[in-house]
């Protein structure tokens, strides 16, 4: 039997780093992937996403001893603006950090979020609160596409003078 393909073993331990924020020199401990580090020629370049360790975005640069060796500030970032409109369909989750980056999947260049379970609370109103629209409303909003010979409009079709000056042009 021969081999003929030797695959690198990844060490999926993790290293504990303190990262301190360039600007408000904010200090937190985070777990990076060994592989990471190791995989790298000489020193790893790592983004520090903002709300990691502070408000504020950074790089961080670490050595092979997985010491930070420098940080850089970063000067301009582009924001992802597609799911805005989904993220305040969700309101009041809340998440501490560690349970955040527990749930997160790091082997070398690959990022996975993987919840154990998942918690969302919708902001839902109370059915008793919501509000009662009327007749006279939902013909106000939709006059211009109600047939003329609509029974339940009737009394708001012939009162409407939008209709009468429509027929007019």
């Amino acid at each position: 039997m021969a081999i003929t393909e030797v695959k690198k073993i990844v060490n999926i331990s993790n290293a504990n780093i303190q990262f301190i924020c360039p600007i408000c020199k904010t200090r937190k401990s985070l777990e990076v992937p060994k592989s990471v580090i190791e995989e790298a020629k000489q020193l790893t370049t790592m983004s520090i996403a903002r709300g990691l360790v502070c408000e504020h975005q950074f790089q961080a640069f670490v050595d092979k001893n997985y010491q930070v060796r420098g940080y850089q500030k970063v000067d301009f970032e582009f924001e992802n603006k597609l799911n805005q409109g989904k993220s305040s369909e969700f309101r009041n989750i809340k998440q501490d950090d560690n349970e955040l980056f527990e749930n997160l999947v790091l082997e070398g260049n690959y990022v996975e979020y993987k919840p154990k379970k998942i918690r969302y609370v919708r902001n839902q109103e109370n059915s008793s609160q919501k509000k009662k629209v009327t007749l006279k409303e939902i013909y106000n909003e939709f006059w211009e596409l109600i047939d003329d010979n609509n029974d339940r409009f009737k009394d708001f079709i012939k009162n409407d003078l939008r209709r009468s000056q429509s027929i007019l042009l």
